[in-house]
């Protein structure tokens, strides 16, 4: 089986020109190589632009300030006294957009014949992540520390008890989009709170008990999806805001684990399983080359389509060596390779490097055994 390039999403911001300039950037950097769709990232800070304008929402107040700095500058909002929280107030507001991007994609595609079926990729971050970065924002810093969050446990549980709008709200635009344009997009699922949740309470010998309910929300959402005919793909990710990890993971056990649950969950409701991009690289740091750090990848439930996040733009033999280790430990060929986050933070030169060994290590010899 032929491994796909997959590309996270952004791109540096000097070459973000035109929608129809960043998906040809993709393609012509693919070297013709298959690709699992064309993405066009519409906030090349994630959802940074999302959260400061919840400030002009009426029935939002800044509860503890923060100007977006570091991961310890975050600011959190609160419901203004009185009012209550709908789903137009915490909507991406991006249905028009999403458009401008289709067309664009629908017009490159009649002169790019090595498109076939392809979709173009939005990124749709996890309900879970909108509402914890809005209510919730103050509680994050390096390290997911404990201490923190507790001090600031009632952001937590304000976040929590206002998921359900935030689900609403992101399903109600994708149920607009797939009826707007059918099956011309694949939307990437973005949780890094699901990973880093998983992260920390290994640090803490807590999955038993954190693995849980992390999964159930997972699993819920793209069960969600699913029902409204949503194409999805899975991104994990370790955050990489400034190019900078909020916890740096000591193996891929904490991916596993989350994806074990989600997959038992789906499985009891005949969900299929979506193809998953799973990071090895955070940060600054390329995939390691240990193989220890693969290994939990022995237990993964079989059912997920792997993409391996093992490229990065130093070195085409050590990714390539990364991805040996990702194969060899979880037993299949990649159903996709790429980088472990977006190429936003990377310079031009640096995303075309990365690009580079991304065409590469999606050529070399299957090494699963």
């Amino acid at each position: 089986m032929a491994r796909k390039l997959h590309y996270v999403g952004t791109l540096p911001a000097e070459l973000v020109t035109s929608d129809r300039v960043v998906m040809e950037w993709v393609l012509d950097h693919s070297k013709g190589h298959s690709v699992t769709a064309v993405p066009r990232d519409l906030d090349p800070d994630w959802i940074m632009d999302y959260l400061r304008t919840r400030k002009d929402q009426d029935v939002f107040e800044v509860r503890r300030e923060g100007e977006y700095a570091d991961y310890s500058d975050f600011p959190s909002y609160g419901l203004r006294s009185g009012h209550t929280l709908q789903r137009q107030h915490v909507s991406m507001d991006r249905i028009d957009r999403i458009g401008e991007v289709v067309d664009a994609f629908n017009a490159m595609q009649g002169d790019r014949g090595e498109l076939g079926a392809t979709k173009v990729q939005i990124s749709q971050p996890n309900p879970l992540d909108l509402a914890m970065f809005v209510f919730a924002g103050a509680a994050v810093s390096n390290g997911f520390p404990v201490g923190r969050a507790l001090r600031r446990s009632s952001l937590l549980v304000a976040a929590l008890r206002h998921l359900p709008v935030f689900a609403d709200a992101v399903l109600e635009e994708m149920s607009t989009v797939i009826a707007q344009h059918g099956d011309r997009v694949v939307f990437q699922l973005e949780s890094p709170l699901a990973l880093l949740s998983m992260v920390k309470a290994q640090q803490l010998h807590s999955q038993w008990a954190i693995a849980p309910l992390v999964a159930r929300q997972l699993a819920g959402v793209i069960g969600q999806m699913h029902e409204i005919a949503a194409d999805i793909v899975v991104h994990l990710c370790y955050g990489d805001y400034n190019h900078k990890s909020l916890l740096s993971p000591r193996d891929l056990a904490p991916a596993v684990n989350l994806l074990n649950k989600t997959a038992r969950q789906l499985n009891r409701r005949d969900v299929p399983l979506p193809p998953v991009h799973i990071p090895c690289a955070y940060g600054a740091e390329p995939a390691p080359q240990d193989p220890e750090f693969y290994a939990p990848l022995r237990r993964l439930d079989p059912g997920w389509r792997l993409i391996a996040g093992v490229v990065s733009p130093d070195s085409a033999e050590d990714s390539a060596r990364a991805l040996t280790h990702f194969e060899q430990a979880s037993g299949r060929t990649a159903y996709g390779v790429g980088t472990a986050c977006g190429l936003g933070r990377c310079s031009a030169e640096e995303a075309a490097l990365a690009a580079a060994n991304m065409v590469a290590v999606a050529v070399t010899d299957e090494t699963h055994g």
